[in-house]
């Protein structure tokens, strides 16, 4: 079972924290707290800061989207071994938290070799991505996990 604090904790690590004023992330998207993109409709709203409880609300907000994306995502793997499921979890949570459930559906090599439990292909699909390029220290980091597997 995955230990949510934990893994959240890592997500907001990885994030930069919880930033309070808006700020543009690394591919120009406009950003607060958590890693939070601002919608057109939230500008308004957000345009002089937040404060650290909202920002953690909005990162609960997005972390329960990310792990129904995550489900979603794993769903067409079928049952994986008990001694895998949690890593491979909390990895495709992590990636549905940063960029997304249809940019994570891209992945389909990737997807392909969870479903056929070939962890070291998983890995490569990984590293041979776009992702990869965009925030390699952050892709690295969920590679270890997986490399646990091997």
């Amino acid at each position: 079972m995955i230990d949510e604090g934990r893994l959240q904790q890592e997500i907001i690590d990885h994030e930069g924290g919880v930033v309070l004023k808006p700020y543009k992330d690394h591919l120009g998207y406009l950003t607060i707290g958590v890693g939070h993109l601002i919608k057109d409709s939230e500008k308004h709203e957000f345009r002089n800061g937040i404060s650290y409880e909202t920002g953690l609300k909005l990162f609960l907000i997005d972390y329960s989207i990310a792990k129904r994306d995550m489900q979603t995502f794993l769903k067409p793997c079928g049952d994986m071994p008990e001694y895998a499921r949690d890593i491979v979890e909390e990895v495709c949570l992590e990636m549905a938290f940063q960029i997304g459930l249809p940019k994570l559906q891209k992945f389909v090599k990737f997807k392909q070799a969870l479903t056929d439990e070939n962890w070291s292909e998983a890995i490569l699909q990984m590293e041979q991505s776009r992702w990869y390029n965009q925030t390699p220290n952050r892709a690295r980091s969920l590679m270890d996990k997986m490399k646990k597997l091997i």
